[in-house]
């Protein structure tokens, strides 16, 4: 007795194929995991297999499923013979049943505009009699006024009545042409959408009737999520708070609806294999290294091995859900996001945003600025503790003090047990750099020349707290002898001599004003003139 079968290498064949001989099997997507590039998709379904051998139809499946990823499990005292796939170009019974249900409504409409142009051609040819029979009797007569009267008056009347009849009926056709146009319209845009889908033939062989549940897995393309985050800081005292979201998208050609949804870090499109490290040779007319090139990657995950190429594309529009529950396991290479809600992401390759995590760090706050580069002050916040929640590059935006200011990157990549976070610029910080021209001064000595320069850094804190600030500048550092540099103040700043970076950091408190002067001298050739900033 087979309790429990799993057939995981298949034949595929791609045919053009209605899928006429085999029995139908509906199915529901119950499962995905989505890569960052790539998605597993699990389906399953309840089938009754028949005696001897027959063929199981799992229809509507993604055109871009990947056929080397396919397993089927099943239980149940039978054997499965072969799995293969085939193309549907008659795939969407809902879409053929929505086209359906619009073309019995054109013909309901065409119906009435055949029954109105039937009353135009009545009403018409009553027109053409009455304008052909003007005189009553024949020319010989003698006419009876009254009659005349009585008889032009029942002419006029009718042929008044036919032209208004004639008008209402032309503006009901008029009317119903308008509502027979968007019914082509919208069958236009079915049919637009209307995209090669695929079957996955499932061939087995049973003694004996008996039940069983199948689950087909299989790997499709063209989805992917990418994080984004939310990051805020109420001010410099608060600890900061990320909002760990992911843009889920697809475009495979299958709709998942109200299903479990996994996010994972891995990604299929990276080879989990080792590379080989081959013998490099080298020769008189150069050299060569034997090295293995492969347009495939073979990934492994997941109980299965598969083949896929990294599609995907990210849209403007976003669509924002809920937040569901996350729990979060993480695997020998990566770390899967199992959302507890059903969900639902449509074929249509919009953006929809699905909430990981939310989580509040720890930070201490400082200011930086470097004036010789850019007078603006940046906020920046040093998190530790966060390689425990799994964050991954993305666009951050940026909220302080409840005012969105921006937007940044988290710089998830590094290594640093400190995580820095860029808080953007504060504008409350006003920093001024400035040459002072009266103690500015070129000398000639000989056969050199010196030049000295006076740069005066103000700072302004107009905020209503105390902050911590460092300051960037530099001094020349000489490459050649011939070049001698001299600091001559610093204001107590930290000097490098090897990069001639100078550093402050200091705290000011709330509305207070602070200067720094930095002052170097250059002497070099006066034959050899060079650029002093």
């Amino acid at each position: 007795m087979f309790k429990r079968l799993l057939f995981a290498g298949l034949i595929f064949t791609t045919i053009n194929s209605r899928a006429d001989d085999g029995q139908k099997v509906p199915s529901k997507v119950q499962k995905v995991i989505v890569f960052l590039s790539g998605a597993q998709v699990t389906r399953t379904a309840r089938v009754n297999v028949t005696p001897g051998t027959s063929t199981l139809v799992f229809s509507n499946i993604a055109q871009s499923i990947d056929a080397q990823s396919i397993q089927v499990h099943a239980s149940g005292d039978f054997t499965i013979l072969s799995v293969k796939t085939e193309l549907n170009y008659f795939n969407d019974q809902s879409r053929s049943k929505n086209v359906e249900d619009l073309q019995a409504q054109q013909n309901t409409i065409r119906a009435k505009i055949a029954l109105d142009n039937g009353l135009l051609t009545v009403n018409q040819q009553e027109q053409n009699m009455l304008l052909k029979n003007q005189l009553i009797t024949g020319q010989n007569s003698n006419l009876d006024v009254l009659k005349l009267k009585q008889a032009l008056d029942f002419q006029t009347e009718r042929l008044t009545a036919d032209t208004k009849k004639q008008l209402s009926i032309n503006s009901e056709i008029a009317a119903l042409n308008v509502e027979l146009q968007k019914y082509d319209n919208q069958i236009a845009d079915i049919n637009k959408d209307n995209t090669v889908s695929s079957n996955i033939l499932v061939t087995v062989s049973a003694k004996a009737a008996t039940e069983s549940e199948f689950s087909l897995n299989y790997v499709v393309n063209d989805a992917s999520w990418f994080p984004t985050y939310d990051i805020r800081a109420k001010n410099v005292n608060s600890p900061i708070s990320i909002s760990y979201k992911a843009n889920v998208t697809q475009q495979s050609g299958e709709d998942w609806k109200n299903i479990r949804l996994t996010l994972s870090t891995g990604n299929p499109t990276v080879s989990g294999s080792k590379p080989q490290l081959r013998p490099y040779y080298l020769n008189l007319n150069g050299y060569y290294t034997q090295a293995d090139k492969s347009n495939e990657v073979v990934i492994r995950g997941y109980g299965t091995q598969y083949k896929a190429k990294a599609n995907s594309g990210y849209l403007d529009e976003v669509v924002v859900a809920r937040a569901p529950e996350v729990n979060q396991v993480e695997n020998q290479t990566n770390v899967d996001f199992n959302i507890a809600d059903p969900y639902t992401i449509p074929s249509d390759g919009k953006q929809y945003s699905v909430q990981i995590n939310d989580i509040d760090l720890k930070a201490s706050y400082q200011y930086a600025v470097a004036p010789k580069l850019s007078t603006n002050v940046f906020l920046t916040a040093k998190v530790t503790d966060w390689n425990k929640y799994n964050l991954l590059p993305g666009e951050a935006n940026l909220f302080f003090e409840g005012t969105y200011i921006g937007k940044s990157s988290l710089n998830a990549n590094s290594t640093a047990d400190t995580l820095a976070i860029s808080l953007g610029t504060d504008k409350n910080i006003v920093v001024t750099r400035t040459l002072q021209k009266q103690l500015t001064a070129r000398q000639v000595i000989g056969s050199d020349k010196k030049d000295t320069r006076d740069w005066m850094i103000e700072i302004k804190n107009r905020k209503n707290q105390p902050i911590n600030l460092l300051v960037e500048d530099q001094v020349p550092v000489s490459q050649n002898a011939a070049i001698d540099v001299e600091s001559q103040q610093v204001s107590s700043g930290a000097l490098d001599p090897s990069t001639g970076k100078i550093s402050w950091v200091f705290a000011m408190k709330p509305l207070d004003d602070k200067k720094l002067e930095l002052k170097y001298q250059v002497k070099y050739p006066k034959t050899q003139p060079i650029i002093i900033e």
